[in-house]
């Protein structure tokens, strides 16, 4: 406890969110308790097998890259591992008491009915269970038992028991060969201690049900989007083949619904991702089979996300992905062919007939079952739809200090807005608790080992007779003890128990062996356990090599019990002749720095830097204008009545009032050196060189309004752009009362050739302005011309109250853009109208123009200087836009608000907020540890050609120009092998894969 402020937090929800919420907290040095009604983590995201807009995975890059514990690298698909985080499945949370910093929860968590540290996956509880039930995790599209493993893909495959279904006929427990099962198991209450609480609890997919004009469950051959997941999923029920329900036939013809529980009376939102899963799942439907004809049924396709506009470019134009506008009112069966049959209106007026063999149904996000209980438990109000209410400004704050809030519990969102949030929830709760800095206790020095601990010891796991029924384990442990350099060798029936490895790790100690070879299951499951029972145990520093005997010899051979003890036989040899060739190296560890750089003094910048100071740190912050504000500035609304100018005045208060934050105006960076935790800054400030020593590095560097060359804007002024209507509302600078008419044209300068992405706030804005006038003055006719509105998540609600306003959307299409006459003064628009076939000319008193969001034109050489890539629209290019939306691959550096994206202002906050997050637990640490696998250079082989530099992805090498060779700073290192495989030299190398150790393994295999 600091300060009477418990260290601990308590995040609810086990989703991507809270996952990376927790692994921010605990990579910042607190105790996380990551609860969750399910079995397992991931929520939602588990039944994926890839996501937009790049179609692959990416999940294992929220885990963190500095870090010397490698029991966190795994595949957070097979588990959570972190030394700081402990996972409670089907845990609930009863009670909340106390205040902010020192809260009491009471949780009730079920039984699993299965001892996790006695199940050994053998599956015969499942062979032997009568009860058979339909599969939630592959929503219904094959069978399940009472005895069950929720996820296929999760590393443990410890099973659990369906209260709801189960008889407790007792034939499970009978069958189990290691007294696993325990049908007696209670309910058992638990209270923790915590200083914050994170709500995470992600959302549930619509009941698509409730339509019953799409005739869900009542017509084979309908899915949902979630189904589609599974259908696609290697790990789903068909493995990943897509088939029709009715007769297990590969479909020709696919169409998707769009809107199924979103944009509707009842559910007045837009659920923000479903779109892009559709278009995403088309993409994967193709590329498995190219021939099958999609079609894709929609009312605005909102790719507003970064990337995302080029990802439906890419599914039209290179895909062949048909889209067509319009929302289908109902559907029917054809009991001949169980094909499915729609009819469509088009947006000619034309009404045309379909007939596809699978129809998928694009669901939207509500609040999950007993969410409204949940947080009124947490005493949280909700709003009209049951989502969590949060502050436009404070995005991740609720209503009760203490408790924050992120993702979908909040707001429909997709992934990256989601761990965006999560983020700055994780800033939030380390801002609250105060935990003093630099007390990072991962940092471990490499012993020096002396001859007498150069000896392997063999440790081989029976997995209770899981893998002890196919391999011979006497013989393959008579086989072991003879190999070279063995000094013990034992085994174990069960090493994942609750101190299954203690007591052996204590007679490694006493055999005084510096080399271990584990012979078991899969490392994501005993990994952290030994890891953990070997620095107990004072032994650190020795080198472990895992073999997994179970899923990769045990379970692949159980007919061939003699060529799977060879095999196993052959796996120890190899893992032990590496062991016994492995070299203790001291790592180099390295200092960190303790201020930060933000570079960008608009809002994004200030609240970094506010975010970072709060904190403890000292910040640096850089403003190339005169003063501070940036583009809020010329902000002076918003859709839900907050005043800007306010949260304007107050941030450059508490920025200038900040004893911890040094403000440089007209300023910029001049030189720039050095990595993550040590780099070296020159400011030029009114012709006055400064120089910085810094940990961490925040690019805020913001954006800029497009003005456009086209539709007489440099002609008239009354051609203005929506920031300057905007301003002319706010300043009495516009007589509204006396116009007849005004007309909005959106996508001004983008979603075109030249910038091929979406400004994603250019529609609010529209929204927003032109209810303003409509409330100013009802009879002015206000018309928005649109190709896509992008009122995405709430926002939509505005979008409906603009026209109940009588403000008029009429939709354009692309190639097909209005034009602006000007004649004697005088404003027409002239525009093709889709319904109607015809062109259409208004007369207008003001065209308002709704201008692209450009990146800043200082982009370029700033990426130069700090060796940063942009992407091809010259906003800057974050490490991965899903999982890693505010790092760079640089670690070290990060980047939010327009300088990555387009955003609103909440959304910018939040950014700015998660990109705080990331620097401090950077800063935090003191010093940085690399892993133990990192690259080394050989400086008698090097010739300081350089060609490694640039081939390293993570910026971890650098030639040192003195000694005319390349360097490896170690902490950046992340042990990927690029730089060995592009040496021309063969002077790089990585530790514990050097050729004497590899060649050796082969002669050992062979």
């Amino acid at each position: 406890m600091v300060d009477g402020k418990e260290q601990s937090a308590l995040v609810i929800g086990a989703g991507v969110g809270g996952v990376k919420a927790s692994l921010d907290l605990a990579e910042s040095g607190l105790k996380v308790y990551l609860c969750d009604l399910s079995p397992d983590i991931g929520g939602t995201l588990m039944q994926m097998d890839k996501w937009f807009p790049n179609s692959h995975c990416g999940m294992c890059q929220m885990l963190p890259l500095v870090v010397g514990n490698e029991s966190v690298q795994f595949c957070l698909r097979r588990g959570l591992n972190h030394p700081n985080i402990e996972f409670l499945p089907q845990t609930s949370v009863e009670k909340l008491e106390g205040k902010a910093g020192n809260f009491t929860v009471t949780l009730k968590k079920t039984p699993m009915g299965v001892k996790r540290d006695q199940c050994s996956g053998c599956g015969l509880c499942a062979e032997i269970c009568p009860v058979e039930v339909d599969s939630e995790f592959n929503q219904g599209l094959e069978k399940r038992k009472a005895i069950y493993v929720r996820n296929p893909v999760v590393a443990s495959n410890a099973y659990l028991i369906d209260w709801n279904n189960c008889t407790k006929c007792g034939l499970c427990a009978e069958k189990c060969p290691n007294g696993a099962i325990d049908l007696d198991a209670q309910e058992e209450n638990l209270e923790i201690k915590v200083g914050a609480v994170v709500l995470s609890t992600g959302f549930e997919e619509f009941n698509a049900k409730l339509t019953t004009e799409y005739g869900y469950q009542r017509f084979p051959n309908v899915l949902t989007s979630i189904e589609m997941e599974r259908m696609l999923s290697p790990s789903g029920p068909t493995r990943g083949i897509l088939r029709r329900t009715s007769d297990g036939k590969m479909p020709s013809s696919l169409a998707f619904l769009q809107c199924v529980g979103s944009r509707e009376i009842e559910y007045n939102y837009c659920s923000s991702a479903c779109c892009m899963y559709a278009i995403k799942e088309a993409v994967l439907a193709k590329e498995a089979n190219p021939a099958i004809d999609i079609t894709i049924f929609y009312m605005d396709i909102r790719a507003f996300g970064k990337g995302n506009y080029k990802y439906f470019l890419e599914a039209r134009d290179k895909y062949g992905i048909k889209f067509v506008r319009t929302r289908v009112p109902a559907i029917k069966r054809d009991f001949l062919t169980d094909n499915i049959l729609l009819s469509a209106k088009n947006e000619d007026g034309n009404i045309t007939d379909y007939s596809f063999e699978m129809i998928v149904l694009s669901v939207g996000q509500v609040p999950p079952p007993g969410f409204a209980e949940l947080s009124n438990t947490l005493g949280l109000a909700t709003n009209q739809w049951g989502f969590c209410e949060s502050k436009e400004f404070s995005p991740v704050e609720t209503g009760k200090e203490g408790i924050y809030v992120c993702g979908s519990a909040s707001a429909p969102k997709d992934i990256a807005d989601t761990l965006v949030e999560a983020g700055a929830a994780a800033n939030r709760v380390m801002t609250l608790l105060s935990l003093p800095r630099n007390l990072d206790n991962t940092v471990e020095k490499i012993e020096e080992e002396t001859d007498e601990e150069t000896g392997t010891a063999i440790i081989i796991c029976s997995c209770g007779n899981e893998i002890g029924s196919v391999i011979d384990i006497d013989r393959i442990l008579e086989y072991g003890k003879a190999l070279p350099g063995v000094v013990y060798a034992s085994k174990s029936d069960f090493l994942c128990r609750k101190g299954g490895f203690a007591e052996l790790a204590d007679e490694v100690k006493q055999a005084k062996a510096g080399r271990l070879v584990i012979a078991a299951c899969s490392t994501s499951i005993i990994g952290g356990q030994v890891n953990q029972s070997l620095r107990d145990a004072g032994l650190k520093h020795v080198f472990t090599q895992f073999i997994n005997l179970r899923e990769g010899v045990a379970w692949v051979h159980r007919d061939e019990p003699e060529a799977a003890t060879i095999k196993a036989e052959k796996l120890i040899a190899m893992a032990a002749e590496r062991a016994r060739l492995q070299q203790n190296t001291a790592l180099q560890s390295s200092s960190v720095q303790g201020g930060a750089l933000v570079l960008g003094g608009g809002l994004s910048g200030m609240m970094v830097a506010l975010s970072i100071a709060e904190q403890g740190y000292e910040v640096h912050l850089v403003e190339k204008s005169d003063k501070l504000g940036g583009n809020l500035q010329h902000v002076q609304t918003t859709l839900s009545g907050e005043d800007p100018q306010k949260l304007l005045f107050d941030t450059v208060k508490s920025v200038e009032e900040n004893s911890f934050i040094n403000v440089y105006l007209n300023s910029e960076i001049k030189e720039f050196s050095g990595y993550a935790g040590n780099f070296d800054v020159t400011i030029l400030k009114d012709e006055e060189d400064i120089p910085l020593q810094v940990g961490s590095v925040i690019i805020a560097s913001g954006g800029s309004e497009y003005k456009p060359a086209e539709y007489s804007y440099n002609e008239s002024d009354s051609v203005i752009t929506q920031s300057e209507l905007e301003e002319k509302l706010s300043f009495g600078d516009l007589n509204v009362e006396n116009m007849e008419s005004v007309v909005m044209i959106q996508c001004v300068g983008s979603r075109n050739a030249e910038r091929p992405y979406c400004s994603r706030i250019c529609c609010s804005q529209a929204i927003k302005n032109s209810m303003e006038i409509k409330e100013r003055n009802p009879d002015c006719q206000v018309y928005v011309l649109y190709r896509d509105m992008m009122s995405y998540g709430f926002i939509e609600e505005y979008y409906t109250k603009a026209r109940e306003a009588g403000v008029i959307f009429i939709r354009y299409d692309e190639g097909r853009e209005p034009r602006v006459k000007n004649e004697s003064g005088k404003l027409t628009v002239e525009f093709e109208e889709p319904a109607l076939g015809d062109t259409i000319t208004l007369e207008a008193d003001s065209v308002v123009l709704s201008p692209a969001i450009l990146p800043q034109e200082s982009n370029a050489g700033l990426a130069a200087m700090l060796d940063l890539e942009l992407t091809d629209d010259g906003f800057f290019k974050e490490a991965e836009v899903k999982f890693r939306p505010v790092d760079f691959t640089h670690e070290g550096i990060y980047a939010c608000g327009l300088a990555l994206y387009p955003r609103n202002i909440g959304e910018s906050i939040a950014e700015a907020q998660a990109a705080a997050q990331r620097a401090v637990t950077l800063l935090g640490r003191g010093q940085l540890q690399p892993s133990p696998i990192v690259a080394e250079v050989n400086p008698r082989w090097c010739t300081g050609c350089e060609i490694c530099v640039p081939a390293c992805p993570y910026g971890a090498r650098i030639k040192d120009i003195m000694k005319g060779i390349v360097i490896v700073r170690e902490a950046l290192c992340q042990g990927c092998g690029a730089c060995a495989a592009v040496c021309p030299s063969g002077a790089t190398k990585l530790r514990q894969f050097t050729d004497k150790q590899v060649f050796s393994m082969i002669d050992a295999g062979i």
